[in-house]
């Protein structure tokens, strides 16, 4: 700090100097060209010179240094130039006169450079403002595309398992167990589709300030347990030990308990999300003073210093790869965000770096009370693990009777899709189409089946985990025995250069979810009909539903 003021010191003294220089400088000129000029001029004229020195002065310096230039002008003048010589005494009524012509025309001419320079600043200053609001603008607006891209990705996801059980249940009504399993798909992809909605919404009314809490006096163990169970199913499925470390005595807070339970749920879930398969992540509940802190810690993929000074805006997200691995809007962080304020606490993240880990920690103001709580709900040093495998099997039946059985050419078809929903009614109405399906959930799995499998079609999503599907898809195109292969992008990317990325990947035809059925098989044979061979061409027809 000490070198800091010192240096700011002697900036300051260098422009002081270098500005009153640039005064005593041209004053110097004025007077050695007066000089010059002495044996012609005699005693008129004394300070006609050293108006330019002035007004160069103020050109160059400002005020303050064209100021010191008239004093300087006007000693040099009376001290050199005007009579009697050698004193800076004035008496004859021309000279004095032409003083003052000489200090107010300077003063006038001053006073105009400084107006001058002040909207020649200003206007430097509002061009650079403007230049930052159209900047700003630009990104807005490339920002709202890229929202409204992703958006459009992460509703036809859910929509096309959806799409694709109505069709199911047009072929299978007769049959409770396929009812009653198109059933709960349904169910499971409308929750994804209303959690959606829902995400929107919050962050909407955070915007406009019409959020309201419900405050009461609440144990916060009960959020802390009513979150856990909201996310149990997303641990279990990536498989993660989750360790709950929180007081065996009651914490009480003034809060909402709905809220709570959604902000810690949305750190619970952001950290499953963001942790690789068989992860670790801790919550932690300690009381420290008059506040209570809860922290999220895990072993995930973490951020940037850079990226943490943005990842708590809306719509933003750690990984924006076509990937599209960890799914979501980028909104999560922004409702805790704006829940911790609305409560009073304090959000702060950290991360060592890409690929070490995360902590989200949140600080409220607790409650000191006299009635007596309940004994705790939630014992000390819980852990809660998950044991089952996330992987995905194929099915080693639908495998074994492709092995054993004769396929008709251009009837072998796989599926590459890792929303399990959907890949499995996808698989289940070829099937019912007489066409032997086979399911990969990610790009390597793909990539074996076609190598060892070789089927004629594939239909392919373009975000998949790990390896996107313009990625594989350049991959089989080039091993030249698989260039029969008709290649089809299912898709939630339905933008002109999304569809300008698949032609150049190999991809045959590119349509955008939900599609309907009919159509997709009507495209299935037209490729079979041609023999399979690359028609590299984009759908763009009624069969494909924007």
């Amino acid at each position: 700090m000490k070198n800091a003021s010192v240096d700011k010191w002697r900036h300051a003294a260098r422009q002081f100097g270098w500005k009153y220089g640039v005064a005593t400088l041209t004053t110097i000129a004025a007077i050695w060209v007066r000089t010059l000029l002495n044996p012609f001029l005699e005693d008129r004229c004394p300070f006609s010179l050293f108006y330019l020195s002035v007004l160069t002065t103020a050109w160059i310096a400002g005020t303050g240094p064209a100021i010191f230039a008239i004093a300087l002008g006007t000693l040099a003048a009376a001290h050199y130039f005007v009579e009697p010589a050698s004193s800076l005494m004035i008496h004859r009524m021309p000279d004095q006169v032409h003083l003052a012509i000489y200090v107010i025309v300077n003063l006038v001419a001053t006073t105009l450079f400084n107006r001058l320079e002040r909207q020649r600043h200003l206007a430097e200053t509002r061009s650079a403002d403007n230049e930052r609001l159209s900047q700003s603008l630009r990104e807005a607006d490339m920002r709202k595309d890229e929202f409204l891209a992703l958006l459009a990705h992460e509703l036809r996801n859910p929509l096309a398992p959806i799409r694709s059980s109505l069709a199911l249940l047009d072929r299978k009504s007769d049959s409770p167990e396929t009812v009653r399993r198109l059933r709960e798909v349904m169910q499971r992809q409308t929750n994804h589709l209303i959690r959606i909605t829902d995400d929107l919404l919050d962050v909407s009314r955070f915007c406009r300030g019409r959020v309201e809490l419900r405050l009461e006096l609440m144990d916060l163990r009960d959020a802390v347990e009513d979150a856990v169970e909201m996310v149990e199913a997303i641990v279990q499925e990536k498989s993660h030990r989750l360790q709950l470390l929180v007081p065996d005595h009651p914490v009480t807070v003034n809060g909402d308990r709905v809220r709570l339970t959604q902000l810690t749920a949305n750190l619970l879930s952001n950290a499953a999300k963001y942790t690789p398969h068989c992860g670790r992540i801790t919550l932690q509940m300690e009381v420290i003073d008059a506040s209570v802190v809860l922290s999220v810690i895990d072993n995930g993929i973490g951020f940037s210093a850079s990226q943490a000074e943005r990842i708590l805006e809306p719509f933003v997200q750690v990984d924006t790869s076509r990937t599209r691995e960890y799914g979501g809007l980028g909104v999560g962080l922004t409702i805790v965000d704006r829940l911790v304020s609305l409560h009073g606490g304090e959000l702060t993240i950290f991360s060592r770096g890409p690929g070490l880990g995360s902590q989200f920690t949140v600080s409220l103001p607790t409650v000191i009370t006299d009635v007596r709580e309940a004994s705790a709900k939630v014992p000390q040093d819980k852990v809660a693990e998950s044991s089952r495998n996330a992987s995905t099997e194929i099915r080693t039946s639908e495998q074994s009777a492709y092995l054993t059985q004769p396929i008709a050419p251009g009837r072998r078809l796989l599926v590459v899709e890792d929303n399990m929903d959907a890949s499995g009614l996808l698989a289940e109405l070829f099937e019912s189409e007489g066409y032997s399906v086979q399911v990969a959930c990610d790009g390597i799995e793909a990539l074996q089946l076609v190598k060892v499998q070789s089927p004629d079609i594939v239909i392919m999503d373009i975000g998949l985990p790990g390896m996107d599907g313009y990625e594989i898809a350049k991959r089989i195109r080039r091993d030249e025995r698989s260039h029969r292969i008709a290649l089809i992008a299912l898709t939630g990317w339905g933008s002109d250069a999304d569809r300008e990325l698949a032609i150049q990947a190999g991809f045959d035809l590119h349509l955008i979810k939900p599609v309907v059925f009919r159509e997709l098989l009507q495209h299935v044979q037209e490729l079979v009909g041609r023999k399979l061979q690359p028609i590299h061409q984009v759908a763009t027809d009624c069969s494909v539903l924007c």
